[in-house]
């Protein structure tokens, strides 16, 4: 990757160059070329003037006059400059003499000049063999034309100058390129290091490395995103993977003991069935029991390991106080065969937010526990009281309570007050999953003398 990423910068630096260098070169080009035709035009304008009273009277003196500045103009600027008379006929030569009287109306600037107009262009000389810029002006004496000027210029020497302010443009197209190639090797380092560690950080958690995290404080906004979203999804898995770690191992602890017992009193029974009938069915019987409470138990440890994957479940809104009002009239009739009374002190309506289903299992638990140990003639009240930001939800008996010692410890997995229940010690563990992912929290509040108040506190709606 940092290979292609350097590529990839150099290739964008290289076309922004090509595109901002290549039209800049035409058009050095073209101003070079203009410049020089310019010049040229003037200078002919120039020596045209100063020529047009030698050509007038024709004297020996005016013609050397004549010859000498073209040829000191020659030396100075490389351009050849020739002066003809009416008829094309050359009468000085900034080159060589030997051209003196030769004529030149054959030519088209040089016939186009003699009419009276200026010619500009570009040809080939077959006579220096190389391409030329010209200039032909004519020579005026008022509205009648007396001779003309031609000036030619190698354009070679406009492809020189153009060559040399390429040299300078490639120059700074060379540093700028090193420039980019030093910023994109930075660049490509600094990104593809911070995903070569974030690499190894995954690598480092597949080993089994679960406490391991990628570094969120440095880099591009982009790499920190994905460090951090690296990071969330680690302290996921390693909750899910403690959470099954525990599950298997309490799963494994407590199935053990009504397993052994199990097989056991069926061990014991298969002895009895010969010699003592009735003792073998006790056996069987206590069996049935021990198998009733492994039931139970694996019932629990299901429905512990759901309550413990709900934390991504959605939370809706629903009304608790009618959720009560059902879940009182569910209890009501169960509650009067054991000589206790259920009362309900409920508003009208109180909205709440919860993931699905969690209330209803708050209240059944809260009310089984309490039924557990209630006294006959005794009586347990669900009321609900609501403010501004969390409703609570209180299942009120008057059992004998928890000690305090074991308050702290109560929702802990597998914890029962009393060991001669037919519980599992998951109820409280699974109403304390679930209260917390509906963004709440489950407390219970030994009262004075004597009962237990069962809180679960819920954000209201």
């Amino acid at each position: 990757m940092k290979w292609r990423l350097l590529a990839a910068l150099l290739s964008l630096t290289i076309v922004v160059l090509a595109v901002q260098d290549i039209p800049l070169i035409q058009y050095l080009r073209t101003v070079e070329t203009e410049r020089i035709i310019t010049a040229l035009e003037r200078d002919s304008f120039v020596i045209a003037g100063g020529s047009e009273e030698t050509l007038e009277t024709s004297t020996p003196e005016g013609i050397e006059f004549v010859q000498r500045t073209i040829t000191r103009y020659g030396n100075e600027s490389g351009a050849r400059v020739i002066v003809l008379d009416v008829n094309g006929v050359a009468i000085a030569d900034s080159d060589s003499l030997d051209t003196v009287g030769m004529s030149f109306a054959s030519r088209p600037e040089i016939a186009e000049a003699l009419s009276g107009a200026v010619s500009i262009g570009r040809r080939f000389s077959n006579t220096v063999n190389q391409e030329l810029l010209y200039v032909a002006v004519p020579i005026l004496n008022g509205p009648q034309t007396v001779g003309a000027v031609r000036i030619t210029f190698p354009a070679s020497v406009v492809e020189e100058a153009v060559d040399q302010r390429l040299r300078g443009i490639s120059f700074i197209a060379g540093i700028t390129l090193l420039a980019s190639a030093l910023v994109a090797v930075l660049l490509a380092l600094g990104i593809t290091r911070r995903l070569s560690n974030l690499r190894n950080v995954t690598e480092e958690f597949t080993k089994g490395n679960y406490a391991v995290r990628a570094e969120i404080n440095s880099g591009a906004p982009e790499i920190r995103s994905l460090a951090r979203s690296f990071n969330t999804m680690a302290d996921q898995l390693d909750k899910l993977i403690s959470q099954q770690k525990a599950f298997a191992g309490d799963a494994s602890h407590q199935l053990r003991t009504p397993l052994t017992a199990l097989h056991l009193r069926l061990e014991r029974a298969t002895e009895m069935l010969e010699t003592d009938p009735a003792g073998a069915a006790e056996r069987i019987e206590a069996a049935m029991v021990e198998a009733d409470r492994l039931q139970r138990l694996v019932e629990g440890l299901l429905a512990l390991s759901r309550s413990e994957n709900t934390d991504q479940t959605a939370r809706t809104k629903c009304d608790a106080a009618q959720i009560a009002r059902e879940r009182f009239e569910n209890w009501e009739a169960l509650a009067s065969e054991q000589g206790v009374s259920i009362v309900l002190n409920v508003p009208e309506s109180a909205a709440i937010f919860a993931i699905p289903g969690a209330l209803e299992q708050v209240i059944d638990n809260f009310i089984d526990n309490a039924l557990e140990v209630v006294p006959t003639n005794s009586t347990i009240k669900v009321e609900i009281t609501s403010d501004s930001e969390l409703t609570k939800i209180s299942v009120i008996d008057e059992g004998p309570g928890i000690p305090e010692a074991d308050i702290a410890k109560a929702f802990n997995r597998f914890w029962r007050a009393r060991s001669d229940t037919h519980g599992s010690g998951l109820g409280l563990a699974i109403i304390d999953r679930l209260v917390i992912a509906s963004g709440g929290r489950a407390e219970l509040v030994n009262l004075s003398p004597h009962g237990l108040s069962a809180d679960a506190y819920f954000p209201s709606a």
